[in-house]
């Protein structure tokens, strides 16, 4: 072959790499309803790993949970935690994972990504060592029974609670694109207030952020929703106050570190409220494998929405204050949760957005310490709305 038409091939070659590279998911979803070998007929099945166990999955789209839809797992459990490999539904973008607990937590979870790319493909949530070893990404928060990041939760007065009792509880991937996906939770009947509500909450990640907007709609306005940013770590008593100079040797009680913070803050912006905490833990019991992981968190809630400022032993959180609106000739339409709107047409909606970084884990993290993390975020704030 001529030493032109090689180079020419090879240019060629070079340019439909960087074309199908270009074409690529930028974001992604990962949604694996857990089964047994006979469901190896369905669409897209695989066996999966978490540690040392197998699991035949298969992926979904939505899936909704009540109390007569359940059947038993492989393990034994029946509840619809356990019946969704890494729990629920997660998206992705190339800088950061979250998945959503599919149970009254409805919690918000984190993996962050320790090189930019999009892994949830390949390691499922759970990295084996060898995937460990070309450096990817895991789960770096341990949430225990919090708000974690940017959930949404309801305030008794006194401390936060967990969206029940509930009729029914969903979850679905609304949207995906090669640039921006949308994930949904949803109740229908959450008895609160004396009221019978149906709620959704939609995520958007979009490809190179790692922060998420977040879209609560509900078909009855209540008083007491919430969301905000736990302590670090979040079940621990005492916690480490880190000053300018990450002065790890001075112990505080969370009540303390409320007062004196710079690792917990609640800052009163001209566009609205942010809630951050920042902080060093372990992400998971088994101390052995996994490092103690430095953590930053945020919530940023637009002026319009921001409400009443309250705390409890491990939740700095931030009342929400509902809008309604009413459109005429509306119907159903659930890539819109108009779902939850009243029969008039009428529905109450907010919303807010989420942000974190895993100072430890990420090669180039946005901020390295508290301060750091703090000047980020006010220029993060700054541009929403």
């Amino acid at each position: 072959m001529k030493r032109s038409n090689r180079r020419f091939i090879a240019g060629l070659t070079v340019a439909i790499a960087t074309i199908l590279q270009g074409c690529a998911p930028r974001v992604a979803t990962s949604f694996w309803r857990i089964g047994t070998p006979d469901d190896s007929t369905r669409a897209g099945y695989a066996i999966l790993h978490e540690g040392k166990k197998v699991r035949h999955c298969y992926p979904v789209t939505e899936w909704t949970d009540t109390a007569n839809s359940q059947r038993p797992t492989a393990n034994g459990k029946n509840d619809t935690y356990h019946s969704f490999h890494h729990h629920g539904v997660a998206v992705e973008s190339e800088l950061m994972a979250y998945r959503i607990y599919f149970d009254k937590k409805q919690t918000i979870d984190i993996y962050c990504k320790r090189t930019p790319r999009m892994e949830l493909a390949t390691s499922y949530w759970y990295p084996n060592d060898s995937l460990l070893a070309l450096d990817y990404g895991d789960d770096i928060l341990r949430v225990s029974g919090t708000v974690g990041l940017g959930s949404v939760k309801y305030w008794n007065g006194k401390k936060h609670v967990h969206i029940e009792p509930v009729a029914e509880r969903s979850e679905r991937i609304v949207r995906r694109s090669r640039n921006k996906a949308t994930v949904e939770v949803a109740v229908k009947d959450w008895q609160t207030e004396g009221k019978s509500v149906d709620m959704s909450v939609q995520y958007t990640l979009c490809a190179g952020h790692r922060d998420m907007r977040c879209d609560v709609t509900l078909s009855e306005p209540v008083n007491g929703l919430c969301t905000g940013v736990q302590s670090i770590p979040a079940t621990n008593a005492t916690v480490e106050y880190l000053t300018g100079e990450a002065d790890l040797s001075t112990k505080w009680s969370v009540s303390e570190a409320v007062r004196q913070h710079s690792y917990w803050l609640c800052d009163q912006l001209t566009n609205g409220v942010l809630l951050a905490s920042w902080g060093t833990d372990w992400p998971v019991n088994d101390t052995v494998k996994y490092a103690k992981e430095t953590v930053g968190l945020a919530v940023f809630i637009p002026k319009e929405y921001a409400g009443e400022l309250v705390q409890d032993k491990s939740n700095n959180l931030c009342l929400l204050h509902l809008t309604g609106s009413k459109r005429a000739g509306l119907t159903e339409n659930r890539s819109d949760s108009a779902a939850v709107q009243q029969p008039d047409g009428r529905f109450y909606r907010c919303h807010f957005y989420l942000t974190c970084i895993g100072a430890t884990k990420e090669i180039h993290p946005v901020a390295t310490n508290a301060d750091e993390w703090l000047a980020y975020l006010r220029r993060w704030a700054a541009q929403l709305k």
